[in-house]
């Protein structure tokens, strides 16, 4: 006799255990492509080196945009398990909310102690007072150096040379928020 043991969306979402979500605010324009973000490749062929352009799908994540250094900082110590992007527009987005699991989590202290019963207690969540996850999360962001990002080039045309930006990460703003299910629109990490 065979048992399916986690085919069933109960059974996933319970073995997934508990989430911590998290809203982060900053400059995460074009963390998405509109069909018009273009990168540049260098390609080789023997002694011969140019520079191509490799055009990002439409709807697929741009690599190395600044959404995308600071979700691969979070994910240095958790695991980020959903990403949306507040508003879901690709040039003009400012807002990521992210669920984290909980058994996979190594930012902030333990708040309680996590030995000590209710052993699964959250760390605090009062409004005016950030919880240490947050306040970890938010400094390792910061010290993130400015960076290049790569933008629109106005219309999807590969051969277009890429356009690119300079962010920085100094403002950047991350707070610890209860669970709500709005209209985002999810991607997942690629």
């Amino acid at each position: 006799m065979v048992f399916k043991v986690n085919g069933g969306i109960i059974n996933d979402q319970t073995l997934t255990g508990g989430m911590r979500f998290f809203k982060i605010i900053g400059p995460f324009a074009w963390a998405v492509s509109d069909g018009t973000v273009n990168l540049p490749v260098s390609v080789s062929g023997g002694a011969i080196t140019a520079t191509t352009y490799f055009q990002v799908g439409n709807n697929r994540p741009v690599p190395n945009s600044a959404a995308d250094l600071a979700l691969k900082e979070i994910a240095k110590q958790a695991d980020i398990t959903i990403i949306g992007l507040v508003p879901a527009s690709y040039g003009s987005t400012t807002e990521i909310d992210i669920a984290v699991s909980a058994s996979a989590f190594g930012w902030g202290s333990d708040l309680p102690d996590y030995q000590v019963p209710p052993a699964d207690a959250d760390e605090q969540q009062l409004p005016t007072t950030p919880t240490n996850a947050a306040v970890e999360m938010q400094a390792a962001i910061r010290a993130l150096p400015d960076a290049t990002v790569y933008i629109t080039v106005g219309a999807p045309d590969q051969s277009l040379a890429p356009v690119s930006t300079t962010v920085s990460f100094a403002a950047v703003t991350v707070t610890e928020v209860s669970f709500s299910l709005g209209s985002l629109t999810y991607y997942t990490l690629a």
